[in-house]
């Protein structure tokens, strides 16, 4: 399998840059890691944040403990556009991150003759 392949693959599977890594373009992976990592952080963060809305009425009592009250007791508090817009952005880093790992590879291999 070709570098430009196994970098996609990388990027594509694992996290967005670790294909630039295995490439050895260190800067830039890690760029697309960072990005990626915070995103994550942010979306996992919200889904947390709504959890501990929703735990804390049925707790207190205020809702009931039935699959339909709960689904809209999650539907109510599912508003943030902040996660919608972390992964928007993970979503195009995973794929600029293929897409730049591909191009990256194949430049590396014409510069080293194999096409």
């Amino acid at each position: 399998m070709s570098r430009s392949t196994n970098a996609v693959l990388l990027s594509a599977l694992v996290l967005p840059g670790a294909g630039h890594l295995y490439l050895k373009h260190v800067p830039r992976g890690m760029v697309f890691i960072a990005v990626s990592l915070a995103c994550l952080w942010a979306i996992v963060n919200s889904a947390l944040q709504q959890a501990t809305i929703v735990l804390d009425q049925l707790e207190s009592g205020e809702a009931a403990l039935d699959a339909s009250h709960i689904s809209e007791l999650v539907a109510q508090t599912s508003g943030s556009s902040g996660s919608s817009i972390a992964t928007f952005v993970l979503v195009g880093c995973w794929l600029a991150g293929m897409v730049d790992a591909y191009r990256l590879g194949k430049q590396e291999a014409k510069t080293q003759g194999q096409v």
